[in-house]
């Protein structure tokens, strides 16, 4: 699996953005090592969906609310402080040798994978887009 695009889709405005010297690495045991930081510019409420797409056809969503702190979600949970709100202005630098586990599942798909995270704040908007490509 090879990443070909990490975006800001809410664009530079975000509520939550990843800095423009973002990396993502696919590791061998077909986990995720991220670089870089995320700015926050403060919240009191985070609720949306993500969802993970191959070839235009989604195969995941599920909505999420940062600010429950029942949610559990694996991807999210590891950058972003989860179930506590409200959340401050800050900068999250990402250990890169934090690994993120994403499923044998996805070394198994061929074509074009688009995993998209959009979330509505009392603030504004943040979605963060990430698309890669997977062949055998």
């Amino acid at each position: 699996m090879k990443i070909t695009n990490v975006e800001n889709c809410a664009g530079p405005d975000g509520i939550v953005t990843l800095s423009d010297d973002t990396t993502i690495t696919v590791n061998d045991d077909c986990s995720l090592s991220l670089g870089g930081c995320v700015k926050v510019k403060g919240y009191n409420t985070a609720s949306g969906q993500y969802q993970v797409s191959l070839n235009g056809r989604r195969l995941v969503g599920k909505s999420v609310d940062l600010c429950d702190p029942t949610t559990k979600n694996a991807v999210i949970g590891k950058i972003m402080p989860g179930g506590v709100c409200p959340v401050g202005e800050r900068d999250i630098c990402i250990d890169p040798n934090m690994k993120i586990p994403v499923g044998k599942m996805l070394s198994m798909l061929k074509g074009t994978i688009v995993i998209e995270a959009a979330l509505n704040h009392d603030t504004g908007i943040s979605c963060i887009k990430i698309e890669a490509v997977a062949s055998k």
